[in-house]
C-alpha cells in the first residue's frame, strides 16, 4: 500500500491558510476575492470573515506580511548608523515597494482601496509600519530631541516615503524612491541628543 503520508508537514489551517492563500494571490497579481478564498480553502465566505475579517483586512495582513520582512532587507541594505541609517532604509523600502510587480498592479487596478488600506487605519499596515520605524528611530537615534514625541516623528518619516511613493494616485507625479532620503535626511538634520 502506498505512503499517503504528507511529507510537506502540518498544513496550514483556518486563519493562517486564508492569508497564505490570498498572499499567493497577491504575489501572482491576482485580485483577492473573499468568495475565491472562500471556495479554494472549502468554507463559507462567513467563516473566511470570521478567520480574517474583512477584505480591507485580510489585504492590509498580506501587505504587511510582505512590507515586514522587506523593511528588515531595506535595513540590511542600507548599512551604516543614525540618521544615515534611517535615511536609506526608508528610501531602500519605497524603493522596493515601487519596483515589485504585484504591488504595481494593486496600485494601478485598486488605487482608491490600496491608498485605503496602505494608509489608513482600515487596516493595520500604517500602524505596523510606524512602529516598525520608530523601533528604528529608538535603535539608530537614541534619545533623539526634535521637540517632538518619537511616536509622533515616526509618524511623519512614514507619511513622507508614504507621499513619494503613492504620489501618482495624490497629485498624478511620478513615484521616486530617491526623493525619500533627502526628505528624511532633512528632517532629522535639527535632532538634538
Amino acid at each position: 500500500m502506498p505512503d499517503r503520508t504528507d511529507r510537506r508537514g502540518p498544513q496550514p489551517r483556518g486563519r493562517e491558510a486564508a492569508v497564505q492563500l490570498a498572499r499567493r494571490h497577491f504575489l501572482a497579481g491576482k485580485r483577492i476575492e473573499m468568495k475565491d478564498i472562500a471556495d479554494e480553502l472549502g468554507v463559507s465566505r462567513m467563516t473566511l470573515n470570521r478567520w480574517v475579517g474583512s477584505r480591507d483586512r485580510l489585504l492590509g495582513e498580506v501587505n504587511w506580511s510582505l512590507a515586514r520582512p522587506t523593511l528588515e532587507l531595506a535595513r540590511k541594505k542600507a548599512g551604516g548608523s543614525g540618521v544615515e541609517a534611517v535615511a536609506r532604509t526608508l528610501q531602500h523600502f519605497i524603493a522596493a515597494v515601487l519596483a515589485a510587480p504585484f504591488m504595481q498592479t494593486f496600485l494601478r487596478r485598486e488605487g482608491e482601496i490600496a491608498l485605503r488600506i496602505l494608509t489608513t487605519r482600515s487596516s493595520d499596515t500604517q500602524a505596523n509600519f510606524i512602529a516598525h520605524v520608530r523601533a528604528l528611530l529608538e535603535e539608530e537615534l537614541p534619545g533623539i530631541d526634535v521637540g517632538m514625541p518619537l511616536d509622533d516623528l515616526a509618524y511623519l518619516l512614514v507619511r513622507i516615503a508614504e507621499s513619494f511613493c503613492y504620489v501618482d494616485l495624490i497629485t498624478g507625479d511620478t513615484p521616486d524612491a530617491s526623493k525619500v532620503g533627502p526628505a528624511v535626511r532633512l528632517l532629522l538634520s535639527g535632532a538634538r541628543r
